[in-house]
């Protein structure tokens, strides 16, 4: 039996098994949210022993109008799954329901209002409200207000009705603070799954020539900070920067114009590429949460240089293969130093992973979560944290 279920039958002290009721979102795609929501399905269904019931909503309505939006009915909420919950939970009560994510946070309201006598936790992928208002500033348009209004309001929901706030780090616990008047409660670590493969550095190079490697996906804040690094540094690198994940082709043109940097796009397997890469770059300039990229060079055992964002919330100042760059310039000599040597594999980053940023490591931080509830009934009646 494993240390976990172990742990987990300390807590019950003989009692009921205890269980939760998780509310999730359907996946849309393979992204680092939907990763790390796979990863959190998982790791409850272990540290409660199988006790996990999964409510997966559907795929929102395109067709809901914007009044409904504008009042948290998003992402697959609709006024039937609404009664269907309340009913659900009012007849069968589980010890808690398990929000994931704060943008379903009409959700925590209705339950509220209802009197279903559960705890609720939210766990907080973003701040919504910073998130989407980034978003909107990289790509102003109408359905993009309307996007960050939904999210904004139904994470207000989310915090107030919430009685356990879970974040990723206190960067994020601070700024909902300061947009929604309360401080997360707990926290979770950024974790991605083990896809590391010892031989890799064994397979055929997928370039002759040194390089440095950003992975990501098509998406603002990565497409913004690419932009940024292509002008202002990887054309007077002295090694090319590869970029891969899907969707990057679209921004082929716009990336490569300055040279020093090319393109590939989605891969079928991201072992090769990160195995011969001399360094990962993370030139990230806005964003909320984490950064998967980072926690997956740490898996994969590989330096990183990026900017302050790339390293938020993540533990720094116990190795030099970290470089934290605020200027070009220091980005430019990682890149120099890095490419003065052959690319290789740093057992430390690969510990660290493991310690930190593993799903043993969520395993192990969602049961010292769960402890609290286990042992007290407060939540039921008292929010956890007074109103600032």
């Amino acid at each position: 039996m494993s240390l976990i279920l172990s742990t987990c039958e300390t807590m019950l002290e003989g009692k009921r098994p205890f269980r939760v009721f998780l509310i999730t979102p359907e996946f849309k795609a393979n992204g680092g949210r939907e990763q790390l929501s796979a990863l959190l399905i998982n790791g409850l269904r272990i540290v409660t022993d199988d006790q996990l019931e999964v409510y997966q909503l559907s795929r929102p309505d395109k067709s809901i109008s914007v009044i409904e939006r504008i009042i948290g009915r998003i992402d697959g909420i609709t006024s039937s799954v609404e009664k269907n919950l309340v009913r659900r939970l009012l007849n069968d009560s589980p010890d808690c329901v398990f929000v994931d994510g704060s943008n379903l946070g009409r959700l925590a309201r209705v339950l509220k209002n209802a009197n279903v006598k559960v705890p609720i936790v939210t766990f907080y992928h973003n701040v919504e409200a910073r998130f989407f208002f980034d978003a909107l500033r990289a790509s102003p348009s109408l359905r993009a207000i309307g996007v960050l209004i939904s999210n904004t309001i139904a994470e207000r929901w989310a915090t107030y009705y919430s009685d356990i706030r879970v974040m990723l780090n206190d960067r994020d616990s601070q700024q909902l603070a300061k947009v929604h008047g309360r401080q997360g409660t707990d926290f979770l670590p950024m974790v991605v799954p083990d896809f590391y493969y010892i031989g890799a550095a064994k397979m055929e190079r997928p370039l002759i020539e040194k390089y440095a490697l950003f992975v990501g996906g098509s998406f603002y804040a990565n497409v913004e900070g690419l932009a940024w690094y292509a002008e202002n540094i990887a054309l007077h690198s002295p090694i090319p920067t590869i970029v891969i994940g899907r969707g990057m082709e679209a921004h082929r043109v716009r990336l490569e114009q300055w040279g020093g940097l090319c393109v590939i796009g989605e891969v079928d397997d991201l072992a090769p590429w990160y195995a011969h890469a001399q360094i990962v770059v993370a030139p990230i300039l806005s964003g909320s949460g984490m950064k998967t990229k980072t926690a997956e060079a740490f898996m994969h055992g590989k330096p990183i240089v990026g900017t302050p964002e790339a390293f938020v919330g993540f533990r720094l100042g116990w190795t030099n293969q970290l470089k934290v760059c605020k200027e070009p310039a220091q980005f430019l000599n990682a890149l120099q130093n890095a490419a003065k040597i052959e690319a290789g594999y740093d057992h430390s980053l690969r510990v660290h992973y493991e310690k930190y940023h593993s799903e043993k490591a969520l395993r192990s931080r969602l049961t010292q979560l769960l402890q609290p509830i286990l042992r007290s009934n407060e939540f039921h009646n008292t929010p956890l944290v007074k109103e600032i």
